[in-house]
């Protein structure tokens, strides 16, 4: 039998539900597209890709896992239904659009848009969203003709001083032009009045980040008198800029500058140099992270291209997003050997230990920075420092026996903080035990401390308002439950409670029974059109998800030549989150005997659900003072349904009719 994950949490695990409408979100020709798409994108050819070692087996085809670490494959492709599944750890699944979402870390769209590219499928532009608009289109045409603009200016008179700067680091021409690197003209306003003879308006100059106004409302560039490192995203596009003086003095500005957030350039999302180490990265399946600009440029002259550089002062989830994007599983942080290196490098581990990779700590001696050491000593000894790198705990741990007293408790709150970020709780307590051996201190000491940490206590803080809320959500629902209990129980057709557990179980069991086996959709078609999430409250929101599935279920079953399964689904839900479960919903069925034996216990649960909700209300109303005529008519009722019940329990192979 497949392996199967535990059911709590399962259709839950990725995001929480939302309000959208019932209705798939798919315009026609985007759907078409996506067909297209599919098409003309075979699964295998796009896993193998990123999985090269993927091999027939039959009619699917299998390898190890790409999202976790395994020895026996467990990882299968099924070709025919264009979809893909771990049997595994880590119980993955979906379709080639789901494949590149996980592997590169990109949302749905950006997913179509690079499926769409390698094929050559025009993707409706209505489909695509905002960051498709043609304004949003002209800012990259923009930022790439800025690019353009300022390398050519790197070559006149007035960047004299910066190209001896670049010459005195050693940077060779050749690495100059991959990098794009340019100058931007000391004069206040040249690439303006450039851009305004081309016809370019001033409100993209400035939503780019490329001009602005003073107060007297005088356009003038952002960039002046500064060399100019074009930051591009990972497919190529230039985004934005940073900015270094070359020159001191008290008018001189920050020694460094980015273009300011706009809706091209976001600073927390992008990885300086990322798109021309993607390619090594994936191949070595290792990605060396340093400070700056002229590391990452340094390093590539040098042969070491899988070196970037995360901008901003911290890692974010955008930016471990792109770097799971990168393929790598290995990442070695690479910091100046000074003060502030060592913080940027704690920052890193921060944003990186939640997602597993194997990482490592490389720091320069003498406070020199990786450029430095890159020019003046060859790439072959930054090589060596990479493999002798430290382990990030070791790194963290670095100097704490010298230590003591308040500070030796600071130091260990830093470290504490960081075990905190790993996931996987054996993991915590390994790291746990390893620095208590360091320390000599007991292993419940050091537990009493990390409780003490802010990040702990935040997490406690968290996890109680997270049970408050819940229960004051309870607690609401059974007082409207107990205000209306008298009008629903006098209801022939009263809907199921779909925010319970069980309830939510069945109907995701439903949906996997018919996505295994479509001949059962007219056993449930009448349940599953009546049962509309729309018309329940907060209660029916919470299994909406699965609603939505059910329905496109139903949708693709009134159309006589459309299949259905997991691939079919998902294309025609489109960019809708209730495809994230869909996968899930199916494995969680392949479990199961056979899909209509999962199908008819999912209906008796519902069945019997509805009839001890029923039961309960009645008994409340029994409770109440009421005509002696009511009584006899209620407990009449009551004692009917504690026979179906008990049928229910005899019969539970039985498909049961709707109620």
């Amino acid at each position: 039998m497949p392996h199967s994950r535990p059911w709590c949490g399962l259709l839950f695990s990725r995001r929480a539900p939302c309000s959208t409408p019932t209705e798939p979100v798919t315009e026609p020709d985007f759907k078409r597209a996506i067909e297209d798409i599919k098409l003309r994108a075979p699964i295998e050819e796009i896993v193998r890709q990123r999985v090269p070692e993927l091999r027939k087996r039959g009619r699917l085809y299998e390898a190890c896992c790409p999202f976790h670490e395994e020895k026996t494959p467990s990882f299968k492709v099924d070709p025919s239904r264009g979809t893909w599944r771990c049997y595994g750890a880590c119980g993955d699944g979906g379709d080639v659009l789901s494949f590149v979402m996980q592997s590169f870390g990109v949302e749905f769209l950006e997913a179509v848009e690079i499926l769409a590219s390698q094929t050559g499928v025009e993707v409706p532009r209505s489909g695509r969203g905002r960051r498709d608009s043609d304004a949003y289109d002209a800012g990259f045409e923009l930022l790439k003709r800025a690019a353009s603009y300022y390398r050519e200016r790197l070559g006149g008179e007035e960047a004299s001083e910066a190209r001896a700067y670049l010459s005195e680091r050693g940077f060779e021409a050749d690495t100059m032009r991959a990098f794009g690197l340019g100058w931007a003209p000391a004069s206040g306003e040249a690439f303006t009045q450039f851009t305004r003879s081309e016809g370019v308006s001033f409100e993209l100059l400035e939503k780019t980040g490329l001009a602005r106004r003073n107060e007297r409302g005088r356009a003038y560039d952002f960039f002046r008198g500064r060399l100019l490192f074009p930051i591009r995203d990972l497919r190529g596009r230039t985004v934005g800029f940073g900015a270094r003086r070359l020159s001191d003095g008290p008018n001189a500005g920050p020694k460094y500058i980015n273009s300011p957030e706009s809706d091209w350039f976001q600073k927390g999302s992008l990885i300086y140099g990322l798109d021309l180490a993607v390619k090594e990265a994936r191949k070595t399946r290792h990605l060396v992270l340093v400070e700056g600009y002229t590391d990452v440029i340094a390093a590539h002259q040098k042969g070491l291209a899988n070196t970037a550089t995360i901008l901003g002062t911290s890692t974010t989830e955008s930016h471990a997003k792109l770097l799971h994007r990168s393929g790598a599983r290995r990442i070695s942080l690479v910091f100046d050997g000074d003060n502030a290196g060592r913080e940027a490098a704690y920052r890193a581990l921060h944003g990186l230990l939640p997602e597993n990779y194997e990482l490592d700590v490389v720091q320069p001696p003498g406070g020199q920075d990786p450029c430095d050491i890159l020019m003046r000593d060859g790439s072959e000894a930054f090589r060596v420092a990479l493999e002798e790198a430290a382990d990030w705990f070791e790194f963290a741990c670095d100097g704490l026996g010298e230590l003591h007293g308040n500070t030796l408790s600071d130091a260990v709150d830093r470290v504490l903080a960081l075990i905190l970020r790993v996931e996987a709780p054996v993991h915590r307590e390994d790291l746990v035990r390893r620095l208590s051996v360091l320390l000599e201190m007991s292993v419940e000491t050091l537990k009493v401390q990390l409780a003490m940490t802010p990040e702990a206590r935040a997490a406690v803080r968290d996890a109680e308002r997270e049970k408050r809320e819940g229960r004051e959500a309870r607690a609401m629902e059974e007082e409207r439950s107990a205000e209306g209990g008298a009008e629903e129980a006098s209801s022939e057709h009263a809907a199921p409670v779909r925010d319970h557990p069980r309830v939510r179980k069945a109907w995701g069991e439903i949906a996997g029974a018919l996505l295994l086996d479509p001949s059962l959709v007219p056993l449930v078609s009448e349940l599953v059109c009546r049962c509309d999430p729309s018309e329940g409250g907060p209660a029916a929101s919470r299994s909406e998800d699965i609603h939505r599935v059910l329905g496109t279920i139903m949708e693709l079953h009134a159309d006589l030549d459309a299949e259905i399964h997991e691939g079919t689904v998902m294309t025609a839900l489109g960019s809708d989150p209730a495809r994230e479960i869909v996968g899930r919903i199916v494995q969680h069925a392949e479990g199961a005997d056979s899909p209509k034996a999962l199908l008819e216990e999912a209906v008796r649960v519902l069945k019997r659900t509805e009839l001890e909700r029923e039961r309960d209300q009645l008994q409340v109303r029994l409770g109440a003072e009421t005509q002696d005529s009511d009584q006899n008519l209620l407990l009449q009722r009551f004692q009917a349904i504690q026979e179906e019940l008990s049928t229910l329990a005899q019969n539970a192979g039985a498909l049961a009719p709707s109620h």
